[in-house]
């Protein structure tokens, strides 16, 4: 009887070990964070008679902006022929020159430097296109990593537990990754030259795991 019973459980192993069982499981983990950078979007425009003067109004107020030291990116310019309607007529009169910059700041008072310097140039022109705290690429990869060490620690308790539920040797066959998602509040258009400051809300970053396991 005790050959027997052998016998069977040597077979159930060898059943076991002949026909894995896979596991897929999708794990999620997620953290709040404190963006880090403040972005000013600006739009610059300057009007002239001639299309070089207004060209030159662009590149004073570029060489204004890098002397405040602050980081930015853009100064993208165009320009067009400042032209209208009148009694069905196309008239157009002068140039108007235009140029984009976004400024990345670790402190949203410094819009002020800018708004102030913007103030006092004359001939130009500009509008805020919108204000936003984000979270820069190096604090994203730290907290992604972060939260991936914590996914393998889950993992690995997920593993143990099915083990003994499953009464098999679960092993982590393959792992893959998706993320992060990162999940921000919009905030809309600064006016004024002291400019308003949005608030430093905590943003949401989520990391995503495809777990494959097999037992035997």
């Amino acid at each position: 009887m005790r050959f027997l019973f052998l016998l069977l459980s040597l077979w159930a192993l060898s059943f076991a070990q002949d026909n894995p069982l896979r596991v897929f499981v999708n794990l999620t983990q997620s953290a709040q964070i404190a963006p880090d950078i403040y972005t000013l979007t600006l739009n610059i425009s300057a009007e002239a008679d001639k299309e070089v003067k207004a060209l030159s109004l662009l590149g004073r107020v570029d060489r204004e902006l890098s002397q405040l030291g602050l980081s930015y990116s853009g100064g993208n310019y165009w320009v067009d022929r400042k032209c209208f309607m009148e009694k069905n007529t196309q008239k157009c009169e002068g140039f108007r020159a235009q140029a984009l910059y976004q400024f990345r700041l670790k402190d949203a008072k410094d819009q002020d430097l800018i708004l102030q310097k913007l103030a006092q140039m004359e001939g130009i022109s500009f509008s805020i296109q919108g204000t936003q705290w984000i979270v820069s690429a190096n604090a994203q990869e730290a907290k992604k990593q972060e939260l991936i060490f914590s996914l393998l620690d889950r993992a690995t308790a997920f593993t143990t537990e099915i083990s003994k539920k499953l009464k098999r040797e679960c092993q982590i066959e393959s792992i893959s990754y998706d993320g992060p998602l990162l999940y921000s509040p919009i905030y809309g258009e600064a006016r004024g030259i002291s400019a308003p400051q949005p608030t430093k809300d905590l943003q949401t970053i989520t990391v995503f795991m495809r777990l494959s396991l097999v037992c035997k």
